[in-house]
């Protein structure tokens, strides 16, 4: 296949060199005039997003970054590589699938960037172009070696055709592969780094109590690592099963809590914890007194209107 990569940072140049070892055929588009030259510079098949001005692709996969301002997504960068990206479409006749990579919160894919490039292209999605989310992975350091030994593709479809043309993709990467909505794709990137993130900032608050009382943390946080179901078990705690409970969970998150506030340490994740799985079974213990409409489910609302008008200063 040929495929064209928006956006050369780290995920971008390591998914489109990844794809050339598998034979396909790759072209790099990004802003960067630095980029370009230094994947022109190696070999690689490079282009400003003005010098690329029609869709030579199957498949067109958007890395560019997703930041946060003041805690606030920022749909910039994005929103400008969709626009783009729709009006190279305007004047292409083949079916052509365009895949999200950036982490973007639930909803965008569907509500903001369907729409955009729609309303760029003239094209009807489903009909005249196919879309997936499929989140990345990838470890900045390790970010080619990530790609070429994925563990795991989660694709993310907004219909059947648009999936099955990504995992065609990957097919012969001997990976494992689901499918699934387009928001549970988006959401599933966020549950995976914040994961990350909470049991990074859990042992942290650990290693900062054994050393508070002068015990060795190294030696006992590789104890736990062999002996602690949550780790050498992927999917403990995973269930639907509501909120932790037994004979030693809730009985010896109290007393570590309590036994801390003795001794001068704030156990603060700790206590958060506590605060949470009381809120998780007050919440399953009222929602079994309510009606059956309460099973309905929940869809993702209206997104907030971007101001931002992304065709405004392009050419058409």
């Amino acid at each position: 296949m040929r495929i064209a990569i928006v956006g050369a940072g780290f995920v971008g140049g390591a998914t489109g060199r990844g794809f050339l070892k598998h034979k396909h055929q790759v072209v790099f588009i990004d802003a960067s005039e630095e980029k370009v030259n230094a994947l022109r510079g190696g070999g690689l098949e490079a282009y400003l997003p003005e010098q690329y001005d029609k869709i030579t692709t199957d498949i067109t996969m958007v890395s560019v970054p997703t930041p946060t301002k003041n805690n606030k997504f920022q749909f910039k960068f994005l929103g400008s590589a969709i626009a783009d990206f729709g009006l190279r479409l305007k004047t292409h006749n083949k079916y052509h699938t365009l895949v999200i990579r950036s982490t973007v919160p639930p909803g965008t894919t569907r509500q903001l960037v369907i729409p955009l490039v729609e309303r760029a292209s003239g094209k009807k999605v489903g009909k005249d172009f196919g879309i997936v989310m499929q989140p990345e992975y990838l470890r900045q350091a390790t970010a080619n070696e990530d790609f070429e030994r994925p563990w795991f593709v989660l694709i993310g479809e907004y219909d059947r055709k648009s999936g099955i043309a990504i995992d065609k993709l990957y097919r012969s990467f001997d990976v494992p592969i689901q499918h699934c909505t387009l928001e549970e794709a988006e959401m599933q990137k966020y549950v995976h780094n914040v994961f990350n993130a909470v049991k990074i900032a859990f042992f942290n608050e650990m290693r900062m109590a054994f050393k508070h009382f002068g015990w060795d943390d190294e030696k006992i946080f590789l104890a736990v690592a062999e002996s602690c179901e949550g780790i050498w078990n992927p999917i403990y705690g995973m269930r639907d099963l509501g909120a932790f409970d037994g004979a030693c969970l809730p009985k010896d998150t109290q007393a570590l809590l309590e036994w801390g506030e003795r001794h001068g340490f704030n156990f603060g994740i700790l206590k958060s914890v506590i605060t949470e799985n009381t809120r998780h079974g007050l919440l399953l213990a009222s929602s079994k007194k309510m009606t059956a409409d309460s099973n309905e489910k929940m869809s993702v609302g209206p997104m907030k209107s971007i101001k931002v008008d992304y065709l405004a200063n392009i050419k058409t």
